[in-house]
């Protein structure tokens, strides 16, 4: 089974944030490169700044819980990051679900009865 365009960008977002932040990943980080430069397309650049914009977002939200600063943190703040991750989180789904539509590649990431869920008109 290949891996859909969607899900191949939403990956490299992550490894280069990866490498750009926390300097690790390189090797994986080229491989999705070369994998992306095979089917890319006109929009391709654009659809990846937009993950990597969205996934360093997410990231910056969970930095200090990720560290185990989480009991350091009142339980309203912790509460508020939860929050707002789940709203970075459908701003990235809606991203990956224009680029499924518009490279006609996999499978829209539905959420069912998750917060994160887009509603549908």
């Amino acid at each position: 089974m290949e891996i859909p365009l969607a899900d191949l960008l939403d990956r490299l977002a992550i490894l280069s944030l990866k490498v750009a932040r926390i300097d690790e990943c390189h090797a994986e980080h080229t491989a999705y490169i070369e994998a992306v430069g095979k089917i890319a397309t006109a929009e391709t650049a654009g659809w990846l700044a937009e993950l990597v914009a969205a996934n360093a977002r997410i990231w910056d939200l969970e930095a200090d819980i990720r560290a185990g600063r989480d009991g350091e943190m009142p339980l309203e703040e912790v509460g508020r990051r939860a929050l707002a991750i789940r709203e970075r989180n459908k701003e990235r789904v809606g991203i990956k679900a224009r680029i499924t539509e518009a490279s006609g590649q996999g499978w829209p990431d539905i959420k069912g009865n998750h917060a994160s869920a887009e509603t549908r008109a």
